[in-house]
């Protein structure tokens, strides 16, 4: 049984701030292993699209990376990149991106904040995979370079996973772009002419020309689309659509990718959920709605299975935010499935095939930590 640990939203006093938390974590045992002096440890983080404004603070990840360095390790941050032409398509762009979200590479990060595939997204090998659908999938050289592993995520709705949580950041965030491709590659992407208002704003975000024209003249083709998304974050008409019968299997791919990655770490790795501006759109969206759920604390485990499975149930029997999509779509009440409700999807799906997949358990104890 794996223990899940959660520390509560609410801070009451200077004794419970964002640092106390945090030195809360680094006192656990399960991250003590992991925090090894001349070993290298990722520190994983949800790099923003542009446009983006509930991603987690700078603090957190500069807090983490100056307290594992005090104690040793030789501590790194880093994320992937997108398949759509967005803020971290290529090296350059995550570069910039990153200082302008207050990610300060010299000064904050002694330059040890690194794209996870590199600047071209194709640092990386390909390794055999397990599974009904992956012979192989190609992951980063970050991820097989490094000893240990923390991973920190933001919590969001997610369109086609149900959650955003530690599975969704092992299973997409240490890919290759050609890793991603393949994971994508059963998504079918349907246009909706008669939703499309052909404003263009979907155009820039498509790196192979599948979508293309100007206002007025918008055309779609779907011999060259590679079911990046872009066009999905982009359009404000729902004008774009994926086809459901290929989302449980990319629910599947993404829980075999996530297998290749946690077993090819060469040491532990440790999942950090923050339920904190928890939005109905993902850290890859270029804007942000306002959280449908209050601030629900932290979860954190070295299970990943079960800090995902902690963290649905903790959104699933939270109320609401009046105000927020929660209550455009009636479900404000606590029990109310709020992640379906936004998104169509549920993680549970995933997280049993993650169990069948060995890769965690949703049994667990809560711990409170304090």
């Amino acid at each position: 049984m794996a223990n899940v640990y959660w520390i509560k939203g609410r801070t009451e006093d200077i004794r419970r701030n964002l640092i106390s938390q945090l030195d809360s974590l680094m006192q656990l045992e399960e991250v003590k292993r992991l925090v090894v002096p001349n070993a290298s440890l990722a520190i994983k983080f949800n790099l923003s699209e542009i446009g983006y404004s509930h991603y987690l603070p700078p603090i957190i990840f500069s807090t983490l990376f100056e307290k594992t360095r005090a104690l040793g390790a030789a501590s790194l941050l880093t994320d992937g990149g997108s398949l759509f032409k967005g803020s971290r398509f290529d090296g350059y762009g995550w570069a910039d991106g990153a200082s302008m979200q207050g990610f300060s590479s010299g000064e904050m990060f002694h330059q040890q904040l690194m794209p996870a595939s590199g600047y071209t997204q194709e640092e990386g090998n390909l390794w055999p995979a397990e599974g009904k659908h992956l012979a192989g999938i190609d992951i980063s050289s970050m991820l097989t370079d490094v000893s240990n592993l923390i991973v920190v995520c933001h919590v969001t709705a997610h369109p086609l996973l149900g959650l955003s949580g530690a599975l969704a950041n092992l299973g997409l965030g240490f890919l290759t772009r050609t890793g991603k491709l393949k994971l994508h590659a059963g998504l079918k992407i349907q246009h909706l002419a008669d939703r499309c208002h052909e404003c263009d704003l979907c155009v820039p975000f498509c790196p192979t020309g599948a979508v293309a024209g100007e206002p007025g003249k918008i055309a779609f083709d779907a011999r060259t689309c590679n079911s990046c998304l872009g066009c999905l974050f982009a359009c404000p008409n729902a004008a774009i659509r994926i086809q459901p019968e290929g989302i449980p299997d990319f629910q599947e791919v993404v829980v075999e990718a996530a297998h290749t990655v946690h077993g090819k770490l060469r040491g532990g790795a440790f999942y950090i959920n923050f339920l904190r501006s928890v939005t109905p759109q993902t850290d890859e969206y270029p804007f942000s709605d306002i959280p449908f759920v209050p601030d629900l604390g932290i979860i954190a485990s070295d299970d990943p299975v079960a800090a995902d499975w902690a963290t649905a149930q903790m959104i699933l029997r939270s109320p609401g935010i009046p105000g927020s999509i929660a209550q455009d779509l009636d479900v404000l009440e606590k029990g109310q499935d709020k992640l379906r409700a936004i998104t169509g999807q549920t993680p549970e799906h995933m997280l049993a095939y993650a169990e069948e997949m060995k890769l965690g358990s949703r049994t667990f104890e809560l711990l409170t930590c304090s």
